[in-house]
Parts: structure tokens; C-alpha cells; sequence
């Protein structure tokens, strides 16, 4: 009996030395303590950024100024839209915006003219009313030396209305045959001139007629000069007013010019739209288009694969995410260069991929979950679908 408890105990003892290296062993680095964890290269494949590139309209493509495999640069050209139609657009809205603008000039020359106009007349009325009414008043009176100084005041005034009269009559026609007033305003001029030739001969036959005494038909003659005076003045005072008028002429002139303008801009914008340019540099992927081909708006015309945006994405094990970080720079291996290539890791996954690497029975093993590394890859060389390995090592910092 005591040799067959010995035996046990002996058979226990081994028991438990082959479990510790058992456990020892999985536990140790290299060992299979997790699933999956063979200390192996992971293998993925370089991706890149692509861009299609697209018409903001409809039409028929006149151009395609790049071929597949080509190298082009940001706002470069690389096809475009007939646009003949587009172009004589353009040309009918130039013309309109052009004769919009001149209509708006010239309602802003009659707008000055016509003030500078009617201050002239108002106090041109003004004068020959005051003038009318100091003559009433010394004939009915009876003239005196202060009267004939005020009649010759009168005469004086008369002179001075006379010769803006002429003055403005000039101008007027000067802006008539600059297309800068109508025929009517020129007519309005010559009918204030021959008003003003006749109150200065009216003023002069009334200084006459006070010096030498007034008659009953002379004074009722002054009255109604006096009385027509009045009522000039107030013309002149309403036609004042239409300088309102004037101004809202400017006003719907300038609105004009502005949707003529509008008008011009969507035309170009349009043509802007028939060329389409790379916003980025890369090399040209595919065309997809032919000379002449009919395309709807938001077509793919282009792709253009970048070449300053290309990556690698890794699913890592959890169990080495530890010794990973943004910014870290790896050496990379490209079975098809036969060369090793620099890589910076740009993300790391903040939550685990929904693949999950499950546990084998041995023991101590349990699962595994992956992680999404983004690492952006270097090389003159390097194109998306090359293969690339990549082993970790240590922290990163020397790779």
C-alpha cells in the first residue's frame, strides 16, 4: 500500500509541473495566448482618395482634353461643353446691359438738367411778378421818384430774366443735339425766352408810361400783367415738382441696369459651368465620356485618383493596440516593390470592428477583438491594390 500511495503522489506531482509549463509557455510572448495571435505580418492593400468629377448642367461635350493615366493639377482643364449657343447669350445680354446703362445716365443728365431748369424758372417768374406788381402799384398811385427807381429796377430785372431766358434756350438746344433732353424741353426754353423779350419790352414801355403819367387803359394793362405774373410764378412752382418724377425716372433706369446685369452674370456663370476643371491634383483614372457624347447634369465624367491622399487600413488585435499612436511612423514592406516604405499612423479606431476573433480551446485563450489603424502611405511608387505587410515591432519611435 505504501508503495502504490507513493506512486500517486508522484503522478500528481508531474500533473501539476507539466500544467505550470503548459501555462508558462502560453503566457510567455509568442506564445498562443490569444486567438489568432501568431505573430504574423498583417496584409492589407493601399487605398486612395478618388474624385469624380462632374458638369453642373446638361450638353454635349466638345472637349476632353485628358486620357486615362494621365498626371494633372488642381484647376487644370480637363473637359468641356459646346457652348456656341451660350456664347450669342452672352453677346444679346452684353448689348442689353450696355444700352441699360446708358438709359440710366441719360435719366441722371435730365435729372440735373431739369432741376437747374426749374430753379431758373421759379425765380425768373418770381422777379417778373414782383416787377408786374410794383408797376400796378405806381400807376394806380401815381408815379413818384421812388417808383420810377423801383420801375427801373423792374426794366433791370427784365434785362437779366432775358438773357438767362437766352442762355437756357442755348443749353437746352446744346443737350438736344447730345440726345441728352427731348425736343419738348427745347420747345419749353424757346416759349420761356419769347416770354422774357416780352415782359422786358412790357417794363420798358411801363417806365415810359410813369414818366410821362398813366392813363385808365394803362393802368388796367399793368394790372393784368401783374395778375399773368402771378400766375407764371405759379406754374413755375409746380413744375418744380416734377423733379420727383425725374428721380423715379433714375431710380427705374438704375433697377433696369441692375437686372441687365444680373442677367450677363447668369450667362456667364452658365458658361463657367461648360468647362469642367480638376479641383485637385492626381492622375486621371478613368474617362468615361466620348467627343460629341450627349451628358446629363451630375455625370461622371472624370475620376481622378489623388496622389498625395493614399492609405492602408489594418485591423490590429487589441492585444498590440497598447503600443500604438496617432502621429507614429512605421516601415511598411510592398511585396511587389520589394522595398520597405514609410507609413504615419493617421486614426485609430475608438471602438472595436465588428469582426471578432473567437477562442480556441486550449487553455487560458480567449476572444479577440480587432481594431480599425489608418496609416497614410509614402512613396513615389506606390498606387492603390499593391499589397502591403506590416509587422509590429516595439513602440514605433525607431521605425
Amino acid at each position: 500500500m505504501g508503495k502504490i500511495h507513493a506512486k500517486s503522489w508522484a503522478g500528481v506531482i508531474g500533473f501539476v509541473v507539466c500544467t505550470s509549463l503548459i501555462g508558462t509557455y502560453l503566457l510567455l510572448p509568442g506564445g498562443k495566448g490569444f486567438a489568432g495571435d501568431t505573430g504574423k505580418a498583417m496584409v492589407s492593400v493601399v487605398e486612395g482618395t478618388e474624385v469624380d468629377l462632374a458638369f453642373k448642367m446638361g450638353g454635349s461635350i466638345e472637349n476632353i482634353l485628358v486620357k486615362e493615366g494621365d498626371t494633372v493639377t488642381a484647376n487644370q482643364l480637363v473637359a468641356s461643353l459646346s457652348s456656341e449657343e451660350l456664347v450669342a447669350k452672352r453677346e444679346q445680354a452684353e448689348a442689353a446691359y450696355q444700352l441699360a446703362l446708358a438709359k440710366w445716365e441719360q435719366a441722371k443728365r435730365g435729372v440735373v438738367v431739369t432741376d437747374d431748369t426749374n430753379l431758373a424758372q421759379v425765380a425768373q417768374a418770381e422777379a417778373a411778378a414782383n416787377a408786374a406788381k410794383a408797376q400796378y402799384e405806381a400807376n394806380k398811385n401815381g408815379a413818384r421818384p421812388e417808383e420810377i427807381i423801383q420801375l427801373e429796377a423792374k426794366l433791370q430785372a427784365t434785362k437779366i430774366a432775358k438773357d438767362i431766358a437766352s442762355t437756357n434756350l442755348q443749353r437746352m438746344n446744346q443737350l438736344f443735339q447730345e440726345g441728352a433732353v427731348p425736343k419738348v424741353k427745347v420747345e419749353e426754353a424757346e416759349a420761356q425766352y419769347e416770354k422774357a423779350v416780352a415782359e422786358l419790352s412790357a417794363s420798358d414801355e411801363q417806365l415810359k408810361m410813369a414818366k410821362s403819367g398813366a392813363r385808365k387803359e394803362q393802368l388796367d394793362a399793368t394790372k393784368a400783367q401783374w395778375e399773368q405774373a402771378q400766375a407764371a410764378y405759379k406754374q413755375a412752382v409746380a413744375a418744380k415738382g416734377q423733379l420727383g418724377v425725374k428721380q423715379m425716372d433714375v431710380k427705374s433706369a438704375e433697377a433696369g441696369a441692375q437686372q441687365a446685369k444680373g442677367s450677363l452674370d447668369e450667362v456667364n456663370a452658365y458658361l463657367n459651368n461648360a468647362k469642367l476643371t480638376s479641383p485637385v491634383s492626381g492622375i486621371v483614372k478613368s474617362v468615361n465620356v466620348q467627343k460629341g457624347e450627349l451628358v446629363s447634369q451630375g455625370f461622371t465624367v472624370v475620376t481622378i485618383q489623388m496622389q498625395d491622399e493614399q492609405f492602408v487600413k489594418f485591423y490590429v488585435d487589441e492585444n498590440k493596440l497598447g503600443k500604438l499612436q496617432v502621429g507614429q511612423r512605421h516601415k511598411l514592406f510592398v511585396p511587389a516593390l520589394n522595398k520597405e516604405i514609410d507609413g504615419t499612423i493617421v486614426t485609430i479606431a475608438p471602438a472595436a470592428d465588428f469582426a471578432v476573433k473567437k477562442a480556441t480551446q486550449e487553455l487560458g485563450d480567449r476572444d479577440i477583438r480587432s481594431f480599425q489603424v489608418k496609416v497614410e502611405v509614402e512613396g513615389e511608387d506606390i498606387r492603390p491594390g499593391l499589397s502591403v505587410e506590416w509587422s509590429i515591432k516595439g513602440d514605433g519611435t525607431g521605425e
